[in-house]
């Protein structure tokens, strides 16, 4: 089968975002089992939105990459995406896979019949994460065109219970909508085991922006150093540099320098050892839907401490995987540290439920379903099976 994927950031060179780590995983799984893969996407970086590699076409894991120039509109995160109307045509897919609310995905819908493929939709559920006032503002008006293609979008994939509510609210079809878990993990990544020492006590792996609320995670530390003066904490990902020298300044206000650590962005290749090195894994996100390093952390027996925002409750099993605390609240989110970090029992305990539980979200499974999406075999008499 031919599929285009399009995406408006992909990592070569890495682009850190959950999306993007999507996109990646499966265009490599679907090329492996015998697919032609082609991802349609620009050369910029999500988290920097700067050019990080040139325009043109490559191939990487036996998937081609078309990188175009975009255009000068921009909202947000989102771009329009120059030459892709004849990019597709060159292309000749059978399926056309978009992500994202994004432009595209009007062009793709109104060129879907003189094209002559089929057309899927996975969104990623965009209104949990608007980072951008020119976001909010334009949410509206994407919705009310997301309403009018409905019918000529072919399917929406869904990743959790909640984003399927929202596409119904929003009057998509209920047997257009398929669930698929994302973000997903490898199966190997369950018996995973490397022998490490000790990095620190507790990871946080992400971007390094306001909307993660490591600022709040910040004021917790200097709760839980009370009691345990001795805490390590080690922090990774691409930062905003003006959000990472805030930090840095309340590091340094709250006397947390012998603490806190900012160690960069951690390579692909070391990551799992990076996550695996620490007793726990901290998101304390104040907006988020499907973190995939909160799955992560989970297959490789780290308990995490999470916020209760987006779909996170549907990763994790609270008070069997990890703990989730409210959002913003760093006094209870200092509770949920201190608990962790003094019961050892209890952090096995979690670690063993954790990696099983993560044997529900395996890449395998995910592309196994996608497969039979593209094939049309999970439709019965017109209901999409759940």
């Amino acid at each position: 089968m031919r599929i285009a994927i399009v995406c408006p950031y992909y990592p070569w060179p890495p682009s850190f975002g959950g999306v993007e780590t999507i996109v990646r995983n499966v265009s490599i799984k679907l090329a492996k089992r015998g697919h032609e893969v082609y991802v349609v996407t620009t050369p910029f970086d999500v988290t920097t939105m700067k050019q990080v590699s040139e325009y043109g076409v490559e191939e990487h894991d036996g998937v081609t990459i078309y990188k175009l120039k975009p255009g000068r509109i921009k909202i947000g995160y989102a771009r329009v995406l120059k030459g892709l109307k004849e990019t597709i045509e060159e292309i000749g897919p059978e399926v056309v896979h978009e992500h994202n609310l994004h432009p595209h995905l009007f062009q793709l819908a109104k060129w879907k019949n003189e094209l002559g493929y089929r057309l899927f939709a996975e969104l990623h559920h965009p209104a949990v994460e608007l980072d951008f006032i020119i976001q909010k503002l334009m949410i509206p008006l994407a919705i009310m065109w997301l309403k009018r293609i409905g019918e000529t979008v072919d399917t929406f994939v869904a990743h959790t219970a909640l984003e399927r509510e929202w596409l119904t609210s929003k009057d998509i079809p209920n047997n257009k909508i398929v669930l698929v878990r994302f973000p997903a993990i490898p199966l190997e990544l369950t018996n995973y085991e490397v022998c490490l020492t000790s990095l620190g006590d507790i990871a946080y792996l992400g971007r390094i922006v306001h909307r993660k609320g490591l600022h709040v995670f910040l004021k917790a530390l200097s709760i839980v150093k009370q009691n345990f003066n001795e805490i390590k904490v080690n922090i990774a990902g691409p930062s905003d540099l003006r959000y990472l020298e805030s930090l840095k300044m309340l590091i340094k206000r709250l006397r947390l320098k012998d603490n806190v650590s900012f160690t960069g962005i951690v390579d692909e290749e070391k990551k799992y050892e990076f996550i695996k090195s620490h007793k726990i894994l901290a998101l304390p996100s104040l907006k988020e839907y499907t973190p995939g390093v909160l799955l992560e952390a989970q297959a490789l027996g780290v308990p995490v401490i999470a916020t209760r925002v987006g779909a996170v409750p549907e990763i994790v099993l609270n008070g069997e995987t990890g703990i989730l605390v409210k959002a913003g609240d760093e006094y209870e989110l200092a509770k949920a540290i201190e608990t962790l970090i003094t019961n050892d029992e209890l952090r096995i305990c979690f670690s063993v439920k954790a990696r099983e539980f993560a044997k529900n979200f395996t890449l395998e499974k995910a592309i196994d379903r996608l497969e039979r999406i593209y094939d049309g075999l999970l439709f019965d008499s017109g209901r999409a099976t759940q």
